[in-house]
C-alpha cells in the first residue's frame, strides 16, 4: 500500500491534532480529523488556524472534519491525539468501529493495559506527539514540528510491514517519524518527567519565571525524576531514550542550571506553559498514574512524594 491511498483518520484537534492534520492534508493525503462542538464548526467553517509562536507567522489549512465515528467508517490508521484523561471516553467507540490500526499518541504512565481490555491488542499501535503550544480561542499557536524524530512502534516491539507503513506516510507528509522498539518504555519514561514538571508547574500557576527562581523546587524535580526511573526499573520498564539515563551521572546542579535555563526561555514557554495553563486535568491524571507506578514499586521516594502532595 502506497502513502498516497492510505486512508486516515486523526481523533482531536487540539494543537497535536491540528499539526498532523495540517501535515497531512497539505501532502494531498486522504485524511480526515474528527473534532466535536464549538471546534467542529471552526474548523468546518475556518479552517485550521496555527501561528507559530517564535515568528507570528500565521497559516490557515481546509481540512475534510467530522464529528462522529460510525462503527461502518473504515481508515487504514487512526491517530487517536487528545489527552490522556480523555481516552477513556473514546475506548468504547474505538471498539465498535473495526478499523483495523488504532495509534494512541500521547501522554501515558500507565501502559497500553487500560487500551487492551476494550480493544483487540493487535489492532493497537503507539507514538509520540508532534508538536507543542496552545489553543487560544480558535487559533493554534504551536510549533508544528519537533527537532528530533516522532517514535512510533508496536506494543510487543516488532517490527511490522503497517509499522513501516505508518513510518513511510508520516514521513512522507513531512511528519518527522522513526520506528521504536520499546513504545510502552519510551511513553512512560517521557510521562514520568511530564508529570513531575507539571505538577511544579502548577504549584506557579505556569509561572515558569518563578519555577526557575526556586532552587529547591527544581532540585525536587532532579530527584524526583532520579526516582522515577528507579521506579520504571524496578517494575521491569527501561530508561528510553538512553539520553535519559545522563540524569543519575550528570551533577544535580547541572541539572538544575539547565532547567532553569530552559524554564526562562521562550522554548519551555511554549513546550510546556502553554500546554500546562490548558491542561491541568491531564496533569492530575499523569500524578495519579505516577502515584500508582510509585505505590506497585514500593520504593522509598521523598522527591517524589513530595512533588505529588502538591496534586
Amino acid at each position: 500500500m502506497n502513502a498516497e491511498n492510505v486512508r486516515m483518520l486523526v481523533i482531536g484537534a487540539g494543537v497535536n491534532g491540528s499539526a498532523v492534520i495540517i501535515k497531512l492534508v497539505s501532502a494531498r493525503l486522504d485524511a480526515k480529523v474528527l473534532a466535536r462542538g464549538k471546534r467542529y464548526e471552526e474548523i468546518q467553517n475556518e479552517g485550521i488556524i496555527i501561528e507559530d509562536p517564535f515568528n507570528h507567522k500565521r497559516t490557515v489549512t481546509k481540512v475534510p472534519v467530522i464529528n462522529r465515528l460510525d462503527p461502518e467508517d473504515m481508515y487504514d490508521f487512526i491517530l487517536v491525539i487528545v489527552r490522556k484523561n480523555q481516552i477513556a471516553d473514546l475506548l468504547p467507540v474505538l471498539a465498535q468501529n473495526k478499523s483495523p490500526n488504532i495509534v494512541f499518541m500521547g501522554n501515558n504512565l500507565s501502559g497500553p493495559e487500560e487500551f487492551t481490555k476494550v480493544i483487540d491488542k493487535g489492532r493497537i499501535m503507539l507514538g509520540t506527539v508532534v508538536a507543542g503550544g496552545k489553543r487560544d480561542g480558535d487559533i493554534i499557536r504551536a510549533m508544528v514540528s519537533t527537532p528530533l524524530p516522532s517514535p512510533f512502534g508496536e506494543l510487543d516491539g516488532t517490527l511490522t510491514p503497517r509499522l513501516e507503513r505508518l513510518v513511510k506516510t508520516l514521513n512522507s507528509a513531512g511528519i518527522k517519524a522513526t520506528i521504536s522498539r520499546n513504545m510502552i518504555d519510551i511513553q512512560m519514561t517521557h510521562a514520568v518527567g511530564v508529570a513531575l514538571i507539571g505538577t511544579l508547574a502548577m504549584k506557579y500557576k505556569c509561572d515558569l519565571h518563578a519555577l526557575a527562581r526556586s532552587t529547591e523546587d527544581l532540585k525536587l524535580y532532579v530527584d524526583g525524576g532520579r526516582e522515577a526511573h528507579q521506579v520504571l526499573r524496578a517494575l521491569g520498564h527501561k530508561i528510553v531514550p538512553f539520553t535519559e539515563e545522563f540524569m543519575r551521572i550528570i551533577p544535580r546542579f547541572v541539572q538544575v542550571a539547565g532547567m532553569r535555563a530552559l524554564l526562562k526561555s521562550k522554548l519551555g514557554e511554549v513546550g510546556l506553559a502553554y500546554h500546562v495553563s490548558q491542561a491541568p486535568d491531564e496533569m492530575r491524571q499523569l500524578a495519579n498514574e505516577l502515584r500508582a507506578l510509585v505505590d506497585q514499586a514500593g520504593l522509598p521516594v521523598p522527591a517524589i512524594r513530595k512533588v505529588l502532595e502538591l496534586n
